[in-house]
């Protein structure tokens, strides 16, 4: 397997683990974290950059 091939798969689960966080939250609003909301952005913030890296990597080892 090539490596574009598996930064694509594991872009692509992160990507699928990300909408069905959102789609959870938005149809349980009355569900809430045990911390405050800073460290929910911090954990979002992370998750986005870590998504990002990995999608630029299928990007940079792509086939010409």
């Amino acid at each position: 397997m090539s490596k574009c091939r598996r930064y694509f798969i594991i872009g692509c689960i992160l990507m699928i683990v990300a909408i069905s966080f959102i789609l959870y939250g938005v149809n349980n609003p009355q569900a809430s974290f045990p911390w405050s909301n800073s460290v929910t952005y911090v954990i979002y913030s992370i998750y986005g950059l870590l998504t990002g890296f990995v999608w630029g990597l299928v990007f940079k080892y792509r086939p010409k």
